[in-house]
């Protein structure tokens, strides 16, 4: 699974702000071929289905493409510095994913490992509690790839 960036405590509004700085992080660092704009209604089109959040406030917008190469597949994680309303459950993390529409599979498979991580309050605090992008990145990718 490839973890490809982080933010951690991001401030940001709403869940529309927070879809646009997960898509900018993707566009910059997994989908440079696709641009901010088009990642952003990418994931919004998927959370205007039904939201994505927990109601142990993680999110988990994703999205799946036709031209998305699977192994240009990703996720970006952010941490909130404040909790946001995301339907109706405040979240404080927010995990995206992007995946090829190609390998179906691997995209449920990542979300699948992705959710049982976050429903682990012990993980949670770690991840919120992480001070820079670095170390951010290094916990998810640890719990996520190492604890498999």
């Amino acid at each position: 699974m490839k973890i490809a960036s982080a933010s951690a405590r991001t401030n940001c509004g709403d869940y529309h702000a927070t879809l646009s700085q997960i898509a900018l992080r993707a566009h910059q660092t997994i989908l440079p071929k696709f641009d901010h704009p088009a990642l952003t209604e990418a994931l919004n089109n998927r959370e205007l289905l039904s939201f994505t959040s927990t109601p142990e406030g993680v999110a988990f917008p994703h999205a799946i493409h036709d031209e998305i190469n699977p192994s240009a597949s990703g996720i970006v994680i952010m941490t909130l510095f404040q909790p946001i309303l995301w339907g109706s459950n405040q979240v404080q993390i927010v995990v995206g994913l992007f995946g090829s529409t190609s390998e179906p599979w691997r995209h449920v498979r990542s979300l699948a490992r992705i959710a049982r991580v976050c429903s682990q309050a012990n993980i949670r605090q770690e991840l919120i509690a992480c001070g820079d992008d670095l170390s951010l990145l290094n916990l998810f990718d640890k719990e996520c790839n190492n604890n498999a």
